[in-house]
């Protein structure tokens, strides 16, 4: 929880100095390369994932990319965030901004929102176990497209990564006309991979 908490002190949304260059032009190209799957096939919302690491380096999706809670109720199985970290024949795409933090990464991918689509208000908490890393990678800037923490709206450079403190209340919604892609990191939360942010933090 210590680690965690170093890395929120800082802020709630702060940007490293660590960039995937040519985001958008990689982003299209891996479009029509792979398959996006829908994103929690339960809910009827324009969600698509792209899996870049998984439960056994397929991009079926399944687990990884639908809600783990209501799978494993269904399933009798227990998986978390941590179980994901075979990569997948996409990993190697996006392997510029991903591999600094390859020892610790966890469920990792693409979202890819339609026009109207959100996600709802929530909290990624995981009892503090890991960290989100966010890069905006195409369409994401505001106000076309709104990445809401608490009460404020956020605003990004794409091909960026950024860490965003998703304990705190935050939703999503595409209100452009256009898909809206963005690379969702999950890192376990060491005394290493937090060193590793604070070595790459922007203008130090």
């Amino acid at each position: 929880m210590l680690n965690y908490l170093h890395l929120a002190a800082l802020g709630d949304c702060y940007a490293t100095n660590l960039t995937l260059n040519n985001a958008s032009e990689i982003v299209t190209k891996s479009d029509e390369k792979f398959e996006y799957v829908k994103y929690n096939p339960r809910k009827n919302i324009d969600r698509w994932g792209l899996s870049l690491t998984s439960l056994d380096g397929k991009m079926t999706g399944i687990p990884d990319l639908d809600s783990i809670r209501e799978y494993n109720i269904e399933n009798n199985t227990s998986y978390d965030e941590t179980d994901f970290w075979t990569q997948t024949p996409a990993y190697d795409d996006f392997a510029e901004i991903l591999n600094p933090f390859e020892p610790w990464l966890f469920r990792t991918h693409i979202l890819k929102l339609g026009p109207g689509g959100f996600f709802p208000p929530h909290r990624d908490a995981l009892g503090l176990r890991s960290f989100r890393m966010i890069v905006p990678l195409k369409n994401c800037k505001a106000p076309r497209v709104n990445f809401i923490l608490e009460d404020k709206i956020l605003n990004f450079k794409q091909g960026k990564l950024y860490f965003v403190n998703t304990v705190k209340m935050h939703y999503i919604f595409n209100a452009s006309m256009a898909p809206s892609y963005w690379l969702v990191m999950n890192v376990k939360c060491t005394k290493e991979s937090v060193e590793k942010v604070l070595m790459n933090l922007e203008h130090t």
